[in-house]
């Protein structure tokens, strides 16, 4: 070989090593290695809501106490995302990066820098920003007329855009389609409770699950008749039960906390990610899998990259009359139960 051809050939190998190594230590050029927590500090933010935006590689968090909507990176940094003045308590959030937007429920559970009297067990309302940017689209008050109690909790987004929100202090699921039209998709009184009623759901095919989660109860409601629900049959009920997110091997991952924080006594206390499994199109499940948590409040999570991360949430801590140093550090950690 001669030596011209010779040196050329070394800087070929070194250039290939060279992309080898970046890809496997997640370098520029690389996918970069998914960490197992992202810690991120910002006072009082206590955030009970959580999602994965893929457009920029970072989590999207809500906040109970500011009433803000923040981004956080795998290194921790924290920023505000979006804010309206409207906003007191910013609960679920949903990424829908196909329509560049951001939907968050907004409500008032009484422990919001922002709360109020005339809010605070009464609001449900839901603000849709730009992803891109994190400007305001829409603001949808809905229940605007209603009387009673009202909580903002968790959303779901269908593939034609509409948009299905769980009202915890009500016995209602809301229904908001892609042009932001409102109405009651489904209320009915077996899902009247004690405290927080309604809570996390999911979205399949032509159904939704969602958790109640004073009692424990996971329900199946098909879309086109909704007063046509069933319990699903599980030989456990999830007290706390909160968040939950398909996995993608079509097992269903239940966040549960410990629900005497939410007013609800437990029978026992769950803190745990649980995987729950059908064979039966959703009639019946049963666990296949549990990871404990911790006394931390974990709510709700997301699937990143085929991996589940958990917010906790720390909400024992704010909503404690007792608490005299409040959280400065929160974690999204990963679960594989």
């Amino acid at each position: 070989m001669k030596l011209r051809n010779r040196y050329f050939y070394y800087l070929s190998i070194l250039a290939v090593c060279s992309l080898v190594a970046a890809c496997s230590t997640g370098g520029h050029n690389g996918v970069t290695k998914a960490p197992e927590v992202v810690s991120f500090n910002q006072a009082m933010l206590y955030p009970e809501g959580v999602d994965w935006d893929p457009s920029h590689n970072r989590f999207l968090v809500t906040s109970i106490r500011k009433g803000v909507v923040g981004a956080v990176t795998d290194d921790g940094q924290y920023s505000v995302f979006a804010t309206d003045s409207r906003m007191v308590s910013a609960v679920g959030i949903r990424v829908d990066a196909k329509r560049d937007r951001v939907l968050v429920c907004n409500a008032d559970p009484g422990a919001s820098e922002h709360s109020s009297p005339t809010t605070t067990g009464k609001l449900a309302a839901l603000a849709v920003f730009r992803l891109s940017d994190g400007k305001l689209i829409e603001y949808i008050d809905l229940v605007e007329g209603m009387d009673g109690g009202h909580f903002c909790n968790d959303i779901i987004i269908d593939k034609d855009g509409t948009a299905y929100i769980s009202d915890s202090f009500s016995n209602m699921i809301h229904r908001v389609d892609a042009q932001y039209k409102t109405s009651v998709f489904i209320s009915d009184k077996e899902f009247n409770g004690v405290g927080f009623n309604l809570n996390g759901l999911v979205i399949k095919d032509n159904y939704l699950l969602i958790d109640k989660y004073n009692d424990g109860t996971l329900y199946k409601i098909p879309l086109k008749n909704p007063k046509a629900f069933s319990k699903v049959k599980i030989d456990r009920k999830f007290h706390g039960a909160d968040g939950l997110l398909w996995a993608p091997d079509g097992t269903l991952l239940l966040i549960a906390n410990d629900s005497d924080h939410g007013g609800s006594k437990p029978a026992i206390k769950t803190d745990k990610v649980v995987r729950l499994k059908s064979t039966d199109n959703w009639a019946s499940a049963k666990v296949v899998g549990e990871e404990n948590t911790g006394d931390v409040f974990a709510t709700t999570g997301v699937v990143r990259n085929g991996e589940a991360y958990v917010i906790h949430a720390m909400l024992h801590v704010l909503f404690n009359p007792k608490t005299e140093q409040h959280m400065e550090q929160f974690d999204i950690r990963r679960y594989r139960p």
